[in-house]
């Protein structure tokens, strides 16, 4: 029996879901900032949760980012600041690249796993999702990493200097890896190697990408996650006097001891730039 057994994955009836982005990760990952996207703030009380590239402050603190509860948290990474690799957070933001759940959206499925015996590695939960549903999904949900794993980016990618060809210096920190870590965690998979999902995969270009960083990944993935200073009942609860974290959650060496989560499989994207 596969240790990610207990994992309980229930249809809701709903059908898939239209989702959205602001700018590409392509543009993150080659540190282009388009013009369009350097002069323009948005709001995020507009999406119902968001995850990617932002800031509160300006461009020169861009960072790890997710909204959640009309509120943008991400890891500044301004080095002339005194919030230099610490969470800020606001109600205002710009990004270079940002996946949205937009308001309104019903989850196709449920996912939950509990177990005193055992832990959900998040690519076993990748794996088990993509296995019984078989279409690229989104999720959003609470839980508790008995081992966690994470990262963020050090420096704003908006100068041209690609991000994995300079990897010293977008990364000059230390890999944040903890034990019994409670986290909001969002994301999104697919598998790029099916040709049925061709069409689809084409549009999520805009937000997955293959990680060097992440060791043996089968489908292609991106999560990011908060770091919460004490266990939350549900994703409402969350507030900026729980947020300590806003990074990127590496698959490799990240563990789910407690995990709910809201499944989204997707039809199609929408382009919010200019909403």
């Amino acid at each position: 029996m596969s240790q990610f057994s207990k994992l309980k994955i229930e249809s809701t009836g709903n059908g898939p879901v239209k989702l959205g982005f602001i700018g590409s990760v392509r543009d993150v990952l080659a540190a282009y900032l388009p013009k369009t996207l350097s002069n323009n703030t948005f709001f995020a009380k507009d999406y119902l949760y968001g995850f990617e590239l932002a800031s509160t402050m300006d461009k020169y603190s861009l960072g790890e980012a997710l909204l959640v509860n009309g509120t943008c948290y991400s890891t500044s990474s301004d080095k002339t600041s005194p919030e230099y690799n610490n969470v800020i957070h606001g109600r205002e933001f710009l990004t270079g690249g940002l996946f949205i759940f937009p308001h309104g959206v019903e989850p196709t499925h449920k996912a939950t796993f509990k177990s005193n015996e055992s832990t959900l590695t998040l690519m076993d939960l990748y794996t088990e999702l993509y296995e019984k549903i078989k279409k690229p999904v989104a999720f959003a949900g609470i839980g508790e990493c008995a081992n966690f794993h994470a990262t963020a980016i050090g420096k704003p990618p908006i100068d041209g200097k690609t991000i994995f060809d300079h990897k010293e210096e977008y990364f000059p920190n230390p890999e944040i890896k903890k034990n019994n870590v409670t986290v909001f965690v969002t994301g999104a998979l697919t598998n790029y190697n099916d040709s049925d999902l061709s069409e689809i995969n084409k549009q999520l270009e805009v937000v997955l990408y293959k990680n060097p960083f992440d060791s043996g990944a089968i489908l292609s993935n991106h999560a990011h996650v908060l770091t919460l200073n004490q266990p939350i009942r549900k994703i409402e609860d969350i507030s900026p006097d729980l947020v300590d974290g806003a990074l990127h959650l590496l698959a490799d060496g990240t563990n789910f001891s407690y995990l709910q989560a809201d499944i989204y499989t997707i039809s199609c994207l929408v382009n919010y730039q200019n909403e």
